[in-house]
């Protein structure tokens, strides 16, 4: 379960953020809702008693699942200020 939890908590909400960031930053809002899907999917993956056991199915939605969404979101407030910088930059130019 280490590669979950590194997976769930830092690999996936990084790279939505990032690679939003890098090809669409308009789109950037999205990151968190695609990061939460992608979080739901491995953790079916890595362990399909998700989705029959109680106890897993708590452990995913009302443990995991809302400090992933708070990991997300905090990565998406700051490249919406990195882009924020990066745009002010620009216009000072």
């Amino acid at each position: 379960m280490d590669w979950w939890n590194v997976s769930v908590f830092g690999v996936i909400p990084v790279l939505c953020v990032g690679i939003l960031f890098c090809l669409r930053r308009t789109a950037l809002w999205t990151a968190p809702i695609f990061s939460a899907v992608l979080t739901i999917l491995v953790s079916v993956i890595a362990m399909p008693s998700v989705l029959s056991d109680r106890e897993h199915s708590a452990m995913l939605f009302g443990i995991a699942l809302p400090i992933h969404l708070v990991i997300a979101i905090t990565l998406t407030a700051i490249a919406y200020g990195a882009a924020y910088l990066l745009k002010k930059g620009r216009s000072q130019r």
